[in-house]
């Protein structure tokens, strides 16, 4: 609880710095005008610049192998109010696709877009296909039907069964993968390449955005996380398990994504031991 308001108090902070900067920059605007020298130049600048700010927001990446607990944790931050996980958090490989909450104050909706693994294969980035929105499968949510709205977020988990050349394909490494109990010579990919979840929540409407993220296979099969994702984002959440402690693949999770010669996370890189409860 402490750590919710602590985390709330931050987003309100920074919420608030946004909203005096882009009054003052309208003062500003004012200014230039009053004193004839606002120019078509200069006021697309302007524009452009509070576009950015109004549009800009508080990213924060949880990143860690998987059955680290990680959406959990969004969980306990962010869906407690609902007296249940909202979201897929069993053990095991839970989170098999990148997922990012924020809510969409331009559309003013909650939502759920899944962009199928297939993308993969194709030339077109994920930044492109954000701009497609008829690749992506929409579900809508309901936060006053809770059990509801859990059944539909638990599709973000979901699984397909394909061949290993297959799995190659999609850029995913074989020995990382779990094999289909029912099919033992095929593998289990996620079914989808990204989860979009708009949901109104305060800290949301402020501007914050979440990414969760897979373990060590997606972050090398899925350029764009390690590439502009994770770097863009404000601050790396490392979650590490104290029932399975520093594990080689958290190590190299941490040297070749996070602590990197050429990152630029200056707001913080923070490691996490999680799961303290197994040590009593």
């Amino acid at each position: 609880m402490h750590t919710q308001g602590s985390l709330s108090h931050q987003v309100k902070a920074y919420h608030n710095w946004k909203k005096e900067l882009i009054r003052q920059i309208s003062r500003y605007r004012l200014w230039l005008q009053d004193n004839n020298l606002f120019t078509d130049d200069i006021s697309q600048r302007i524009r452009h610049g509070l576009e950015l700010l109004i549009e800009d927001e508080l990213t924060i990446a949880f990143v860690g192998e998987y059955s680290r607990g990680k959406t959990e944790l969004i969980n306990a931050l962010f869906f407690a109010e609902f007296g249940q996980r909202m979201l897929p958090s069993q053990a095991g490989r839970t989170t098999m696709c990148p997922t990012e909450l924020f809510f969409d104050r331009t559309e003013n909706a909650n939502y759920l877009l899944l962009l199928p693994i297939e993308t993969r294969t194709e030339e077109h980035s994920l930044q492109e296909l954000r701009r497609q929105p008829a690749r992506w499968i929409r579900h809508e949510l309901d936060q006053s039907t809770p059990d509801v709205m859990r059944e539909v977020l638990a599709e973000v988990a979901r699984v397909k069964s394909v061949t290993p050349a297959e799995a190659r394909a999609l850029g995913f490494e074989e020995g990382n993968l779990e094999h289909d109990r029912e099919n033992p010579d095929q593998v289990l990919v996620p079914a989808w390449r990204n989860a979009q979840i708009s949901i109104r929540h305060p800290l949301f409407e402020r501007g914050l955005r979440i990414l969760d993220t897979p373990g060590l296979n997606a972050l090398g099969s899925e350029p764009e996380l390690t590439i502009s994702m994770l770097p863009a984002a404000h601050a790396v959440i490392f979650l590490l398990s104290a029932d399975t402690g520093v594990t080689a693949s958290d190590m190299t999770i941490w040297k070749e994504y996070i602590d990197t010669r050429n990152a630029d996370h200056r707001a913080g890189r923070f490691a996490v031991l999680n799961k303290i409860d197994v040590l009593w």
